[in-house]
C-alpha cells in the first residue's frame, strides 16, 4: 500500500497520519512521463528499483522480469510447487525464491505466456511492445473476463498496417480499451517490435490496474454519510456509495462517530476511484464500490482501524481475503471494537442458520445456541450479524454452563431460549454470515463465521447448522481479553 491510514484515540479526538509507502526513485522526478505509474506500481511492490536508488525508466525489460511484474499486477498466488513448462528457464539463483521459473510457469498456466516455441521461454531475451501489450491483454481476459471490451468493427486504430497474426488484434483491443494511454510517441510511427522499456511497462500496467479497479471511474465525495456511505459527484450527477466488503455501527451506536470521523478524514473533498464487483446495485439503489482515494482502499482502511467488521454477500467477494487480513490486523492489535473489553460472558455453541422451508416464514427455527461461560446477567451486551441487524439481551440471571437459544422470531423469553423478534425476514444469511456478541461498551468480544458451504454439519431433525463445538475450538474467530 502506499499509505498506511493510522488513527490514535486521544482524549483530544482523532489524530490521523499518513505514511507514504511508495519507494522515491532519483531519476524520476515528478516532470517524469510515466512519473505517476511507476510510482503507483512501486507502491504495491510490483517494480523496484536499483541499489543505487535509480529505477531506470528508460532501460529495457527482459520477459522472465516482465512474468513476474504481470504476476503481481493481476494478484496471482505463485508457489515453489509451480513449475515452469520451458526448459530455457533458470530455477532459483535470486533473492527471490519464485524467479524467474515460477512466476513464468504460472503465466504459462494461465494461459498469458505460450512462449517463444513449445519448450523455451527466452527468458532473457527484451519484452516487445507487441509481446507487452498482447500479454497484458490476455492476462485480463482469462483471469478478470469482462475487464476489457471488444473494440467496435470500424475502429482501425492507430496502427493500422500493422497486421501480425498474433498480436495486431490485441494491440487493436488494447488501444480501444485504454491500455496503452500515456505511452509517449505511441501513433502511426509506433515501432511495436522495439523493446519495451521499464517505464513503458509502468504505464501499461498501471492502465491495466485502473481497468481492474472498475474503469477508473473517478468523482469528488461531496458527503460522508455515515461509516460506510458516502455521496460522490461524477460529470454533476451525485450517488450514494456503499462501500463493499465492511459494516460498520449505526448511527448513535458505540463506535459508529469514530468510523464516520475516520471515513471523512480519509474521503470527505477528495477525488475517488470507485470499483464495482460483480453486483453494482443494492435493493436500495445505491451503488456498492471498493472507494479509492490514491493506491488506499478506504473499505479496507475502516477494517484495519477495528471501526468495521467484514461483511461479504456473495457474489461480491474479490477483495475478501485481503479485507479479512486487514479486520485481522485489528484484531490482533486490539484496536476499536476489539479494543480491551471483559471477558465474553458466552461462547457460540450452534449456529442453526436455515430454518424448514422459507426461513422468512419459520423464524423460529433459525437460532443460534449459546453457552454461558460466567454466571449473571447480560444486560448490556447485544448481538448482531454482518449486515447490522441488533438484538438486545433481556435482564435474566443466566447460569455458568448453561445453553440458552436465541429464536429470530417473536415469543415470551424464558431462562433458556430468547426470541429476537423479527417478523418475515430472516436474520442468518444462508450462504454464510458471522455472529458477533458485543459487550456494553461496543467492543467485539464474539465473532464467529460460518459459511453455508463448508463447516455445516446436517441431521435430518436440525437442518443445516454449524456445530461450533464439533471441532473442539469453540469459537475459533474470537478475540477474548486477558
Amino acid at each position: 500500500m502506499r499509505y498506511r491510514f493510522l488513527l490514535a484515540l486521544a482524549s483530544l479526538g482523532l489524530l490521523l497520519v499518513w505514511v507514504s509507502g511508495a519507494v522515491a526513485f532519483t531519476d524520476v522526478p515528478a516532470s517524469q512521463p510515466y512519473a505517476a505509474a511507476i510510482d503507483d506500481l512501486s507502491s504495491w511492490g510490483i517494480v523496484a528499483g536499483f541499489p543505487d536508488g535509480l529505477f531506470g525508466p528508460e532501460r529495457p525489460v527482459t520477459r522472465q522480469q516482465f512474468a513476474k511484474m504481470i504476476v503481481l499486477t493481476m494478484d496471482l498466488p505463485v508457489t515453489e510447487y509451480d513449475v515452469s513448462p520451458f526448459s530455457d528457464v533458470q530455477t532459483g539463483g535470486y533473492a527471490d525464491p519464485f524467479f524467474p521459473d515460477n512466476y513464468i510457469a504460472v503465466c504459462a498456466y494461465r494461459g498469458i505466456t505460450k512462449g517463444t516455441s513449445a519448450t523455451t521461454f527466452a527468458p532473457g531475451e527484451p519484452m516487445r511492445r507487441a509481446q507487452l501489450v498482447t500479454m497484458v491483454v490476455r492476462a485480463l481476459d482469462r483471469i478478470l473476463p469482462g475487464t476489457l471490451a471488444s473494440p467496435a468493427i470500424d475502429f482501425r486504430g492507430s496502427l493500422p498496417d500493422f497486421t501480425d497474426p498474433i498480436h495486431a488484434a490485441e494491440l487493436r483491443k488494447a488501444e480501444a480499451d485504454g491500455l496503452l494511454g500515456g505511452l509517449q510517441g505511441f501513433g502511426p510511427s509506433w515501432d511495436p517490435w522495439a523493446a519495451a522499456t521499464r517505464g513503458e511497462v509502468a504505464q501499461v500496467l498501471h492502465n491495466a490496474l485502473a481497468r481492474i479497479r472498475g474503469g477508473g471511474q473517478t468523482g469528488l465525495v461531496t458527503r460522508v454519510v455515515d461509516g460506510d456511505t458516502i455521496h460522490v459527484s461524477t460529470n454533476g450527477i451525485t450517488d450514494t456509495v456503499r462501500l463493499l466488503g465492511v459494516d460498520t455501527p449505526e448511527t448513535g451506536e458505540t463506535f459508529s462517530a469514530e468510523a464516520t470521523a475516520a471515513l471523512e478524514a480519509l474521503l470527505d473533498g477528495k477525488t475517488v476511484t470507485l470499483e464495482t464487483d460483480v453486483e453494482t446495485r443494492d435493493m436500495y439503489g445505491r451503488l456498492l464500490a471498493y472507494v479509492w482515494v490514491g493506491q488506499t482502499m478506504a473499505n479496507e482502511e475502516l477494517l484495519r482501524l477495528g471501526l468495521a467488521t467484514l461483511y461479504t454477500v456473495p457474489p461480491n467477494a474479490r477483495y475478501t481475503e485481503r479485507l479479512q487480513a486487514a479486520q485481522d490486523e485489528a484484531q490482533a492489535a486490539r484496536v476499536g471494537i476489539w479494543g480491551a473489553a471483559a471477558d465474553s460472558p458466552l461462547a457460540v455453541a450452534l449456529i442453526h442458520y436455515d430454518a424448514a422451508g422459507n426461513d422468512n416464514n419459520n423464524l423460529n427455527d433459525e437460532y443460534v445456541v449459546f453457552r454461558v461461560l460466567v454466571s449473571g446477567t447480560l444486560l448490556g451486551y447485544s448481538v448482531e450479524d454482518e449486515s447490522g441487524k441488533h438484538y438486545d439481551f433481556p435482564d435474566i440471571i443466566f447460569q455458568k454452563d448453561q445453553k440458552l437459544t436465541l429464536h429470530s422470531g417473536s415469543g415470551a423469553s424464558t431462562q433458556s431460549d430468547l426470541y429476537w423478534g423479527m417478523s418475515g425476514r430472516a436474520v442468518w444469511n444462508n450462504d454464510g454470515d458471522t455472529v458477533k456478541v458485543l459487550d456494553p461498551e461496543g467492543h467485539v468480544v464474539v465473532s464467529e463465521s460460518y459459511s453455508g458451504t463448508s463447516a455445516t454439519v446436517t441431521t435430518a431433525d436440525v437442518g443445516p447448522t454449524v456445530d461450533v463445538t464439533a471441532t473442539g475450538t469453540p469459537c475459533s474467530a474470537c478475540r477474548l481479553p486477558g
